[in-house]
């Protein structure tokens, strides 16, 4: 998978690594990744981690998970990822062979960056995923002014 689209998601990734300067890289994927090595070593990363799946028991943090969908993962395994080992996360999945839908990746926060008739781009941050919102806060949520005024 990633051979055949190699163009096209390392314009997507570029993109990424450039806008969220990422420094510890995390690839998942079963495929011959040499294409990508060759392209991120082009790029301002110290470290990149090729893991050719998920292990529970291997807990390595880093800036940006990649995730290629070419083998079987469950939602749980996108979860430990999410929850444990990264704040920023690209899954790149495959139209033909999908182990996990694009709902339950847009149950777990992800939103679809981009889409065409081979693959899906969905990407998760941290940092975008909630904003900060100005009824959410201490002033708002009792009105303390109303405490004297009205009887509940």
């Amino acid at each position: 998978m990633i051979n055949k689209h190699n163009t096209v998601i390392q314009s997507f990734l570029s993109d990424v690594i450039a806008s969220e300067n990422s420094k510890t890289i995390s690839l998942v994927s079963q495929s011959d990744c040499t294409k990508l090595v060759e392209f991120f070593e082009g790029q301002n990363i110290e470290q990149l981690y090729i893991l050719p799946n998920l292990d529970n028991d291997l807990k390595m943090p880093s800036d940006l998970y990649i995730v290629i969908g070419d083998t079987q993962y469950d939602i749980s395994d996108i979860g430990i990822i999410k929850n444990l080992l990264s704040q920023k996360i690209i899954f790149i999945n495959s139209q033909q062979r999908k182990f996990i839908n694009d709902d339950s990746l847009l149950k777990l926060g992800f939103q679809k960056e981009f889409d065409n008739k081979d693959l899906s781009f969905f990407a998760y941050n941290l940092n975008t995923y909630n904003n900060k919102r100005d009824w959410n806060n201490s002033k708002g949520w009792a009105n303390p002014e109303n405490f004297d005024k009205y009887r509940w």
